[in-house]
């Protein structure tokens, strides 16, 4: 059976109960997680211009817009909660595929959902399955799509068609017809990383995804190998597709096991540095003043994407530059959502340190894809001190506990929200296998 048809059997077929315990509790972990940030990210500029946007174009209120207290189409809800859970740069990651699973899938599942009038059941499911499909295209598709494409929205297209289909109710045939239609809007460029249109990536897939599995539903047609075909999508935006990645061990091995849960509010690429350089001040009580240089080693995908942007002129910006955010890792103590205000971008002391930051590749490090950094602090008295990160806190072999997800989800929940609304939705989130999902979207 070709990969195409091959996924979309798996998906038809695979229902609540033949997921593990263990996986569909860690689907609800991501769905909180996402959440945190959608919360967080909804006071954010770009989520504010895409609902005023919204707004001038009215339509039917199906799916709750989280934290703007309205309602708007099905489609254009998950565009707006797709934006808004990737703004702030603390949603999932997979280190494989390179793709934050949580920014296409999550918003498509609330807005299907809600939408239909489905239970917590039929949403874990949904994610679970979209997760599996956007994560083994990506792992499928990479290295070489990650050169100039952004795996998040290209990816996740086809994550979010699943979602929402498995959502729908598609059956094989359908839901083939959908994987067809999702391929020919995937979209999404690296060239975006850094402005408000990389957020937009992920919204533009959620919805896509969305739109894809309501047309199939209706009978609207496409190509039923778009993953396969020599002309599909995967040989058309990867060099080396590795295709027998989208099957293998389909439903023994799940994906979403090997999520990320970021701990900093920056690109994943900067987080091992991060990391390193928390734990050298941690232990040798550095003080940003003591500091001469810093000198970063990591590995080249990093350095590409994080490496070369020393004086960042916006928010947007600073999450993808690592002199800017080990900059304030040494003045700050973190690398958190008020590190990237307007007020501390503008920071002086922070400015001055930027400029002692040096980021190299360092060929131990080549054969990484995120994560990894080894940091070097030389201080005034002439001593150096290093430390490497392998793997960065809140990744799967260095994970946050529950405790630490929950804090993280109360932080970025309450920058919207109550602390009596946050805790009321990590309830519902806990018990999402026992309600409809309506009642979850009514607190948001």
């Amino acid at each position: 059976m070709d990969e195409t048809s091959a996924l979309a059997k798996f998906v038809v077929k695979t229902n609540f109960t033949d997921i593990p315990g263990n996986v569909r509790q860690h689907a609800k972990s991501c769905i909180l997680d996402w959440l945190g940030s959608s919360l967080a990210g909804s006071v954010e500029p770009p989520a504010r211009i895409i609902c005023s946007v919204l707004k001038e174009l009215g339509g039917k209120a199906e799916s709750t817009i989280i934290g703007a207290h309205s309602k708007t189409t099905c489609l254009n809800a998950a565009l707006a909660n797709g934006i808004s859970g990737h703004t702030v740069e603390l949603d999932d990651v997979n280190e494989l595929s390179l793709i934050h699973p949580g920014a296409p899938v999550v918003p498509a599942a609330l807005a299907v959902a809600e939408r239909s009038g489905c239970g917590g059941r039929a949403m874990i499911t949904a994610v679970v399955l979209g997760y599996e499909a956007e994560v083994r295209l990506g792992i499928a598709m990479n290295p070489s799509h990650y050169e100039y494409w952004h795996t998040t929205g290209t990816c996740g297209t086809f994550g979010a068609t699943v979602t929402a289909g498995k959502l729908l109710g598609l059956d094989e045939g359908e839901m083939i017809q959908a994987l067809g239609i999702a391929g020919t809007q995937a979209a999404g460029l690296i060239e975006a990383f850094g402005t408000m249109s990389k957020p937009l990536n992920p919204g533009k897939a959620a919805q896509s995804g969305v739109l894809a599995a309501l047309l199939a539903q209706k009978g609207f047609t496409s190509s039923k190998h778009m993953l396969d075909s020599k002309i599909g999508y995967c040989y058309a935006a990867s060099s080396e597709p590795k295709l027998k990645e989208i099957t293998e061990q389909l439903g023994t091995r799940f994906a979403i096991l090997r999520t990320c849960f970021k701990c900093h509010a920056s690109c994943g690429h900067t987080h091992g540095a991060i990391d390193a350089v928390q734990s050298i001040v941690s232990k040798h009580d550095i003080k940003p003043d003591m500091v001469e240089e810093v000198v970063v080693e990591t590995y080249p995908i990093a350095v590409k994407v994080v490496g070369n942007k020393p004086e960042p002129a916006t928010s947007s910006e600073a999450k993808f530059s690592l002199h800017y955010c080990l900059a304030a890792a040494l003045v700050f103590g973190r690398v958190g959502l008020d590190e990237f205000s307007e007020k501390r971008l503008n920071n002086s002391q922070l400015r001055e340190l930027s400029k002692k930051i040096v980021v190299k590749v360092d060929h131990e490090f080549a054969n990484a894809v995120l994560g990894s950094a080894r940091v070097t602090i030389s201080i005034r008295d002439g001593k150096q001190m290093s430390f490497k990160v392998n793997v960065p806190k809140g990744y799967p072999d260095n994970p946050l506990t529950a405790s630490e997800l929950k804090q993280k989800f109360r932080r970025l929940a309450c920058v919207a929200l109550t602390k009596s609304q946050a805790e009321k939705i990590i309830l519902r989130v806990e018990n999402l296998d026992k309600i409809q999902v309506s009642s979850l979207a009514s607190l948001l």
